[in-house]
């Protein structure tokens, strides 16, 4: 077919200068730029806090609008629901509050264990239904009832544990309905980066004499097992010593190393719920910072990263939002009422 810059007659003149006419007049490398300019990028991602964008995970969101009133809204809590002080600012609660007020559906999605949601639930009584343990469990908070659990293996938990007594971190396990870890690890919070979980941890954390007896005459499910290391480099190796198709590794924390069952993630956990509700996932909205958010930004109809999240983390987004400190989480709450006014 033979064209001509004419036939673009009928497009913006912004994008035939941006886009067509580099296609007839080349110069050399046209991704590589002129030395000191940006590379081009045929369809530049603009990660700014409120900027809409194409995500290259789910193309069909066409930038600058959303595409359906969406219904549910996961968020995840550290990083995004609690402020860096770990708690959830008023604003945040007033808008939960107004989007259930007008028939929403707000849910936890988190790595925390039930055991740690303690004060979000008190707090957030509009708030029904949590997935929990990085999407290895459901939780319905009314009706007190776990359900749709996934656990690791057996044999690897015994391999992650037995891998963890070669290292210099702590292990925490994730049962249904209890979270734990060994009670001399309580004072060395600060030594495996989770100094700041001090307070929540003397609440919530059910503390055994020693973690590996307990793992080894445990009999309950174990729906994660977190590796916080002391160096924060030291996960990396120990990713790759674990790896296999039976588990899935995820970062999480400073030097934390999630480890849940194969298939399991944030992602995975809020498909599951959504089919419990009858809801398509396309009808939600996901809110996250952090590594084990990007299955669930890329499986809900809209991902919203906060604008404290890594810039990667960003990019599986389809928007960005103010940071944790400056109400981005209340922001991307309400567009469960204002998603047809975006721009």
């Amino acid at each position: 077919m033979v064209c001509s810059i004419s036939s673009f007659s009928r497009l913006p003149f912004c994008l035939v200068l941006r886009y067509i006419v580099p296609c007839f007049f080349p110069s050399g490398n046209r991704h590589a730029g002129k030395p000191g300019e940006k590379p081009f990028r045929p369809f530049p991602v603009d990660i700014r806090p409120g900027v809409w964008y194409t995500s290259p995970t789910k193309p069909h969101h066409p930038k600058g609008r959303l595409l359906m009133n969406y219904r549910l809204i996961a968020l995840d809590l550290d990083g995004t629901l609690l402020n860096s002080r770990k708690e959830i600012p008023e604003e945040t609660v007033r808008a939960i509050r107004t989007v259930c007020a007008a028939g929403k559906t707000v849910v936890f999605n988190t790595g925390r264990a039930v055991s740690e949601l303690t004060e979000q639930i008190a707090l957030l009584p509009e708030v029904r239904y949590a997935v929990f343990a990085s999407g290895a469990g459901l939780y319905d908070i009314r009706e007190r009832k776990y359900f749709g659990l996934h656990a690791i293996p057996a044999h690897q938990a015994r391999r992650i544990m037995s891998l963890a007594r070669t290292k210099d971190v702590m292990p925490q396990i994730v049962l249904p309905d209890a979270d734990v870890i060994q009670a001399s690890h309580m004072e060395q919070l600060e030594h495996f980066n989770m100094g700041v979980y001090r307070p929540l941890y003397e609440k919530a954390m059910t503390l055994v004499p020693d973690i590996h007896a307990f793992a080894e005459s445990c009999r309950e499910p174990v729906l994660k097992l977190n590796l916080y290391h002391a160096d924060p480099a030291e996960r990396i190796l120990s990713r790759r010593q674990l790896e296999t198709r039976e588990l899935e590794l995820v970062y999480s924390e400073i030097s934390s190393l999630e480890c849940s069952a194969e298939g399991v993630s944030k992602g995975s956990g809020l498909e599951r719920l959504c089919r419990l509700l009858e809801l398509s996932p396309e009808s939600c909205i996901a809110v996250g910072d952090a590594d084990n958010d990007i299955p669930m930004l890329r499986s809900a109809g809209l991902g919203v990263a906060m604008g404290n999240a890594p810039e990667y983390v960003k990019t599986a987004a389809d928007r960005i939002v103010s940071d944790l400190d400056h109400g981005g989480c209340a922001e991307a709450i309400m567009l469960l009422l204002h998603a047809g006014s975006a721009s």
